[in-house]
């Protein structure tokens, strides 16, 4: 089985076991249908997959994190939906088709967001999770620290009202890694915590997920620049046409790419000490290069 191959596989498990948990949770029809809608076959489920390789790194088994690493996409997809709404980005399309509030409503948008939300800490702590009570609590607290003001909810929020005018560098990489990459952070250490490494590991992976971060938003904002709606899959140009402070509207395409290059250098001289373990998560950076969507 090629490496794609697996991917596909875990994307289509993944899917599975959503549908599978809320069915037998009884989950409400009203809920799971949107659910369905916004979840079942879409995206690529990165961040599923890096926690999965970095739990990999560490011998630790899929089937042992599969919870978690649905987990980290249902937080993922709360996320979006909620940034689709019209009090935030005000997006029709999202992976290819209309976004939730727009195939459904607003309420209903929000409350499957909401949904999520506590399914990602509900999947993590159920009893058929095989970690320690220690290794859930850290998890959890991670989670919720990565994913709230001080992560992704504070960076969308500095995002929502950042002044280009008055923005430096270092106030959009800080405030993208917060809105982007803190999730990274929380899929890239999972492996180290769960599988017992040591504080260099801890260090060494949250260092990788600042630099994938960072190679995941440029390669966002080119999108966002040069691609389409039918080939994105989801609005483009928004940033140009909000007035948003992106580090391309700074630095230039040219320089933002030759930022790539000097963080795959450094992601490379990082992952080295795990061998060929370590050249697969090399390569889901390189994934990111060329992506269109």
């Amino acid at each position: 089985m090629s490496t794609e191959e697996k991917y596909v596989t875990i994307r289509k498990d993944i899917d599975k076991r959503l549908i599978d948990y809320l069915y037998s949770a009884n989950y409400p029809k009203n809920i799971i249908d949107p659910i369905k809608y916004i979840f079942l076959g879409k995206g690529k489920k990165i961040r599923a997959i890096l926690l999965i390789e970095s739990c990999s790194l560490f011998n630790i088994d899929y089937e042992d994190v599969k919870d978690i690493a649905l987990a980290i996409e249902c937080i993922h997809t709360y996320s979006l939906i909620h940034d689709d709404l019209p009090a935030m980005d005000d997006d029709d399309y999202r992976r290819g088709e209309l976004t939730l509030h727009k195939k459904y409503d607003e309420a209903t948008a929000i409350l499957v967001g909401d949904a999520l939300i506590s399914l990602a800490f509900e999947l993590i702590t159920n009893e058929n999770q095989a970690l320690s009570a220690e290794c859930k609590i850290q998890i959890v607290n991670n989670l919720a620290r990565f994913s709230g003001g001080l992560g992704m909810v504070g960076g969308q929020m500095l995002d929502m009202y950042m002044d280009p005018s008055t923005s430096s560098i270092k106030d959009i990489n800080s405030m993208q890694f917060m809105k982007t990459g803190e999730l990274f952070r929380f899929v890239c250490t999972a492996g180290p915590i769960i599988g017992c490494g040591s504080e260099d590991d801890i260090e060494n992976l949250s260092k990788f997920a600042e630099l994938y971060g960072s190679i995941f938003q440029i390669s966002d904002d080119l999108i966002d620049i040069e691609s389409t709606l039918e080939i994105a899959g989801k609005s483009v140009k928004k940033d140009i046409k909000a007035g948003k402070s992106t580090l391309i509207g700074l630095l230039g395409i040219e320089e933002s790419k030759r930022k790539i290059a000097i963080n795959l250098q450094q992601v490379e001289a990082i992952l080295e000490r795990y061998g060929n373990k370590g050249k697969v998560l090399y390569n889901l950076c390189l994934q990111l290069v060329d992506r269109k969507s």
